[in-house]
């Protein structure tokens, strides 16, 4: 029974994860990039926010710096985020993290980032940009050491990317958002990913069916409003993601 356990552990709505325990009555409440409506993303102050609001789960994106250190940042370059401009992978650590985002807050290594998450019971999705299977292999490595592997997806949008995490250590959890929604029935079969992340546009109760009858899991983002929350709880997938957690809350 391929990663059952670990699947269990990880995202089972009944369960726990690590430490973690999860509600039998509703999906996993996933914090997008922290809780970036809310703060910087990206950053050790937005993925706490996120958490201090209730959140299950966090989700963050991995780069690499061109001395081999990966740093949370979604963009191939700082530009967007921070007052900063060039490519990660084109700076060293040490000019990463002189960086400032608008809050003036420091994007913060994985390194310090996992040293954080091992003082708190939350999982984590590490939406990784990265598609060398050495960085890989070294990435898992990283949050292995850490002892947190049973609390982590590894989630790519290139199929194939989650493939290659499979074929390297076929006990961790995978997840994948492919750019054509249509063919991620597909692409789960072909490359044995667990989880399907879904843009919530495409996650009508047919195609959360249709996967969950594959042994799939199901995940949706970006999920911006309380109704749309209800409507996915309604449909009973397994994750929902969102920038807002207080969206999360019912309303008082």
């Amino acid at each position: 029974m391929k990663k059952s356990v670990v699947i269990m552990m990880v995202l089972l709505i009944s369960g726990t994860a690590g430490a973690v325990s999860y509600p039998s009555d509703r999906p996993i409440y996933i914090g997008h990039r922290g809780a970036k409506a809310l703060s910087d993303e990206n950053t050790l102050e937005s993925l706490k926010l996120a958490v201090d609001m209730g959140v299950d789960m966090v989700e963050f994106d991995i780069q690499r710096t061109a001395d081999g250190v990966f740093v949370l940042m979604h963009d191939e370059t700082v530009d967007r985020t921070t007052d900063g401009t060039g490519r990660v992978d084109e700076m060293t650590v040490k000019e990463f993290l002189m960086l400032e985002t608008e809050s003036g807050y420091t994007p913060p290594t994985l390194e310090t980032t996992l040293e954080w998450l091992e003082t708190t019971e939350v999982s984590f999705i590490l939406d990784f940009k990265i598609d060398q299977a050495d960085q890989a292999r070294e990435l898992i490595e990283q949050v292995e050491g850490h002892g947190l592997l049973d609390r982590a997806v590894f989630e790519s949008p290139v199929p194939e990317v989650a493939g290659m995490i499979e074929e390297l250590r076929p006990d961790v959890v995978t997840a994948i958002y492919p750019t054509n929604m249509f063919l991620m029935r597909y692409y789960l079969d072909k490359y044995d990913v667990d989880i399907a992340s879904y843009q919530y546009l495409f996650a009508n109760p047919l195609e959360v069916m249709l996967a969950k009858n594959k042994g799939k899991h199901v995940m949706v983002w970006t999920v911006n409003s309380r109704f749309m929350v209800r409507w996915f709880e309604k449909i009973e997938v397994d994750g929902i993601m969102t920038d807002n957690p207080d969206y999360f809350r019912d309303e008082k």
